[in-house]
This record gives structure tokens, sequence and C-alpha cells, in this order.
């Protein structure tokens, strides 16, 4: 079924076609924006998901055209429209839009920095043999603070030296030099825009999920309420026996000081008599010197 009338290509609406189609058949439907991402970082990225994400590169008109006719068969699928970005990205898949976005978070890939970038952290030079020869990579070393020397006619680095400072802005000269290097500071990946499952829409906020900072966050919150239920103190089954014993250790506490007499602290209070007596006599035995 035709979205469009022959008005425009037909290969055109063909391929609205095809990607309404997608979107009718697959679980969940999801948008990426592949602005600045290089071209052979995708082609590396589609290839490692391909049997998890089917990735479709598609120009927003066609996009917009594909959410409207399916969206008859998918409750709520147009308001994907607004996820679209400058250089938009389809995915389609079984899998889950929480599932997608940590597939993607675990499948980034190294890149080389551009001018302009910000570091993601320290960027350091590591000491040890380059691949240069002596000339004038020994200036442009030098003028970026690094110490160097020669040795069997290559240039050494003599000390880590740090180029770029988490937060800061990367400076051409210093891009330049990470890519002799081969250094590669960036991860680079497909971040989802929104998605689409069982009519509701997921936005990128909610997208932006890190399994490792939520568990760093839910340890953190179940050791907090742990030790309030100590506190109060709450009878829980996973403090209940922190909870006997220090009633018991307290209990105890109180019996020694009181003198309280019970078969279980016998022990403790003839040895508590014990040494009341080994003082008296000690008090007993200076006066009597003293007298």
């Amino acid at each position: 079924m035709a979205v469009l009338t022959k008005k425009i290509p037909d290969w055109k609406v063909r391929q609205i076609n095809e990607t309404a189609e997608k979107m009718k058949t697959f679980n969940t439907v999801a948008l990426v924006d592949i602005k600045g991402l290089p071209a052979s970082q995708f082609h590396t990225l589609r290839s490692k998901l391909r049997n998890s994400l089917d990735i479709k590169v598609v120009k927003k008109i066609i996009i917009q055209f594909a959410l409207e006719h399916a969206k008859s068969n998918r409750h709520g699928l147009e308001k994907l429209n607004e996820s679209i970005g400058d250089m938009p990205a389809l995915i389609f898949s079984e899998l889950g839009p929480f599932q997608i976005s940590k597939l993607l978070l675990e499948n980034r890939v190294p890149a080389f920095a551009k001018a302009g970038d910000i570091a993601p952290t320290d960027i350091a030079i590591e000491e040890g043999p380059t691949s240069f020869t002596p000339g004038p990579m020994i200036s442009e070393l030098s003028a970026l603070g690094l110490k160097v020397k020669v040795e069997a006619g290559k240039i050494v680095i003599q000390k880590r030296s740090v180029v770029a400072k988490k937060g800061e802005a990367i400076k051409q000269e210093v891009a330049d030099l990470l890519v002799k290097l081969s250094i590669k500071p960036l991860e680079v990946g497909l971040d989802l825009s929104g998605a689409w499952e069982n009519s509701f829409i997921f936005n990128k906020n909610i997208l932006k999920f890190n399994i490792k900072d939520y568990l760093v966050k839910l340890s953190s919150a179940a050791g907090e309420a742990f030790n309030l239920s100590l506190g109060l103190p709450y009878p829980i089954k996973e403090n209940i026996s922190i909870l006997i014993s220090k009633a018991y250790n307290d209990a105890k506490a109180v019996a020694l000081g009181k003198d309280i007499f019970v078969d279980a602290l016998v022990p403790a209070l003839l040895t508590k008599a014990t040494a009341q007596a080994s003082e008296l006599g000690k008090y007993v035995e200076t006066h009597k010197s003293a007298t």
C-alpha cells in the first residue's frame, strides 16, 4: 500500500513502505542521531550489532511519512517524530529500549580527538620510545611541554605528561599529535534519542541508564536503609540476628552493672568480684603501710 501518490519517485514510495512495514513488525522502534559520528566507526558498530539490532539510515522525510503510515497499527508511534535528530538512523529490534541502550553503551568504540572536543579524562603522553626520527617533531613535542631525547635514531619521551586535562577543550596541536601517536582518547557510539515500545515513548533522558551507576546507588540506598533499621530499631529478617545480639549484650551490660545474678553471668560476676577484691586488698595494704 503506497503512502504517497506517484508525484514522488517510485523508489522513495517503496522506501517509505518498507520502513513502515518494519515499524509494524519489530517489538521496538528507536532513533539515534549519527551526526558527528565518523563513518568508519558507524559501520563498525552496525556490523558488531547486526545480530541484535537492525540499523537503517534514512532521510527525515522518509521517517516522518513511515511513522504516519504505521501509526494505525502502532498506537502512539507518531510521537517518535519529536525525537528525530539532524542525521537520524532507525533501529528495529526485538529487544526492549533499555536493553538496546545498554547494548549501545557497551559497544562504544575508540576514536581520535578533534580540535574543540572535550577531554573525557586527563589525556597523557606516556614516557617511552616513539616512531619519530629527529627533526621538526622535537620542536613540536617540546612546544607541548614534553621532555624528549634521541636514542638509537628515534625520539624518546622522557617523562609522562598530561597534554589535556579532563573537561578542557582539546587544542588543535594536541589533536594533531594524538593522531600521529595513534592515541584515541575518545569513545564514540550510538545514543538513543527516543524509542517506542508497547504504545509508550521513551525519551533520551529516560534511556540514559547506566547500570553501574544504578547498582552503586542501589547498594548505597540499601546500606542506608539497613543502618536506619538498626538505629530505630525496626526488626526485619536481614537485621534480626544483629538486633538480638545487641539486645543480649545490652541486657548483659545492665546485669553486670547492677550485679544481677543470673546463671549466664556467673563467670563474669565472679571475675568482676575477684577484680574488686584484688583492688580492695591493694587499698588495704597501701593504708596499712602508711600507718
